[in-house]
């Protein structure tokens, strides 16, 4: 039978590891688990106290794992001491690795996340407990939570029939669509402009914010239009501009580095398209104008937020970000609120997408993975059960009810616009006590169930409303790429072909917009794609399409 990954960053690990050979399976691996017997959901997990030990990275925001509100009420209620195994952020690869390729001295569960590859091909070794009796047997909570999302399970499937790691499920919207874009309403208004809805108009707006001093200073300081290429959320100018000339997938879809749609069961590669050719063109020739800054494909976002809070005036007119959190300093500026978003524009063909993660609420595949040396696999289990009940999901992310955040505040209505089911009290990725910073498996149904600000520019109010405006514009469902698994053969081929083929995309996208030449270049561009291998992985990449739709 064929083993199959997920292509990663670390598929090359995954390789090894697995030429290593297969590892006698415990019975725990085998998925051979003999069940205790207690009804799903019952608490304690475990009819006798156990002590899991807990592999995770260090949270510069969590003072104290042991000493921690979720910690200590865990414990209580489910008789499982946690032991921790924590490595700070930066050594958690490398420990991780020697852990998997060692076999000595595993945890009991590692948590917050592991590259899939990695869990498919130590899972092949024995070293991960299959999940699937226990799901089926065992799961109150997290049951629940797939029967909302029918693609879960053979999203979580591995190609031996296991489910292996439970994920984070994050149902939220703003998320889903935040490949955003904001405009300067006070230069707007100045100006006496309306935010543009096509991209003639945007061109024009672009115009009149380089020409006109809307700033007022007097001098022609105004950057028009700008982005930034690497570090930021929804930071690349592209992916707005490109949906109003083709369906461009948001980046977080570029499986196995390459972006594809899906059309009528087929994938279909965006960099041959004409729509692509065009879009291209258009940042061409905002570049060429002076419009769109060409800093926009070096330069990071720590750079663009110090460009957008220029002391004493503002020069920036357009700015593409997922939220205004990603390049302003909300703490203690006011510049921020100057913007306005900018709903998906319309091309000159009537192309008028928004970016769209369809699968987004797929958030961490594998934040809990249980090892073969488990003292308690059921109890392991069930502990991670647990993490998605609607109590422990809202604790872990607001901490302690009653003194982190106020449950159902009466008469108080939610950022959605419905009656609200916590109120904030502690500010979240400040330093504290309370939780674990949100990486235990949860699922988050609240994002946009907390009571509505007086202040409309609150950074979940804004995100809340900026999405109203694109999700009109999202493409159909059926049209976005899944996450997707590769034979071993075929993610061999696809790291050979795309390490070739993705730098030569990204040079000439990169060099076509800041420089110009795409017309000249275009049909010797499609033969070299070709020569690299594109029709190879569009054949690769639609047998494990393939598989996914055929899947039950």
């Amino acid at each position: 039978m064929k083993r199959i990954v997920i292509i990663t960053v670390c598929a090359a690990l995954a390789f090894t590891a697995l030429g290593c050979g297969k590892k006698a399976e415990s019975p725990a691996a085998s998925g051979a688990q003999a069940l205790s017997g207690m009804a799903p959901g019952t608490l304690p997990v475990t009819k006798d106290p156990v002590t899991l030990k807990i592999f995770y990275q260090q949270e510069p925001q969590v003072l104290d794992f042991v000493d921690n509100k979720l910690t200590k009420y865990l414990e209580k209620q489910t008789g499982v001491k946690i032991e921790w195994d924590l490595v700070l952020s930066r050594d958690k690869t490398t420990k991780l690795n020697l852990l998997l390729a060692t076999g000595q001295n595993l945890p009991d569960v590692f948590m917050g996340g592991m590259d899939t590859s990695l869990v498919v091909a130590y899972a092949d070794q024995g070293a991960f407990v299959p999940l699937d009796n226990y799901i089926a047997n065992s799961s109150k909570w997290f049951k629940d939570v797939v029967a909302q999302f029918p693609e879960l399970t053979k999203m979580m499937t591995t190609p031996d029939g296991h489910i292996y790691a439970l994920p984070n499920i994050a149902d939220a919207e703003p998320n889903n669509l935040s490949s955003r874009m904001w405009m300067n309403k006070v230069w707007l208004d100045k100006l006496g402009l309306q935010v543009p809805t096509t991209t003639e108009e945007f061109r024009t707006v672009l115009r009149a914010f380089k020409t006109r001093d809307p700033n007022g200073n007097g001098r022609a300081d105004e950057i028009p239009l700008m982005g930034g290429a690497t570090g930021g959320w929804g930071t690349m100018v592209d992916t707005f501009i490109m949906n109003a000339f083709m369906q461009y997938p948001q980046e977080y879809y570029a499986t196995a580095g390459i972006r594809f749609n899906v059309s009528q069961g087929k994938v279909v590669p965006i960099y041959n398209q004409d729509g692509y050719k065009e879009g291209i063109s258009f940042l061409n020739e905002l570049v060429k104008e002076g419009l769109l800054d060409a800093a926009s494909y070096t330069q990071d976002t720590a750079q663009l937020k110090q460009i957008f809070e220029t002391p004493n005036i503002a020069i920036l007119g357009t700015i593409a970000a997922g939220g205004p959190n990603t390049i302003a300093d909300m703490a203690n500026s006011r510049r921020y609120r100057d913007y306005v978003v900018v709903p998906p524009i319309k091309g000159p063909k009537g192309v008028q997408y928004a970016a769209y993660k369809a699968y987004g609420f797929f958030n961490n595949p594998n934040c809990w993975v249980i090892s073969s040396t488990c003292k308690d696999p059921e109890a392991a289990f069930r502990l991670g059960d647990y993490f998605f009940s609607s109590e422990i999901s809202m604790f872990g992310r607001l901490g302690e009810p009653g003194t982190d955040y106020i449950p159902n505040p009466v008469g108080k209505k939610a950022v959605d616009g419905g009656d609200a089911l916590f109120e904030a009290v502690l500010v979240y990725g400040s330093e504290q006590k309370s939780h674990w910073q949100n990486r235990n498996p949860y699922y988050n149904f609240f994002d946009n169930k907390g009571v509505a600000s007086a202040d409309p520019f609150t950074l979940q109010d804004l995100l809340y409303n900026a999405m109203l405006q694109y999700k009109p514009y999202a493409p159909p469902r059926e049209s976005v790429l899944p996450p997707l698994i590769y034979t071993i053969d075929e993610a061999r081929e696809l790291n050979d072909i795309n390490t070739a083929l993705l730098q030569y995309v990204d040079e000439t996208r990169v060099r076509w917009i800041t420089s110009g030449g795409i017309d000249r270049d275009w049909d010797a561009y499609l033969k070299e794609l070709d020569t690299i291998g594109l029709k190879r992985v569009v054949e690769i990449t639609q047998a494990a399409y393939d598989r996914f739709a055929n899947a039950k």
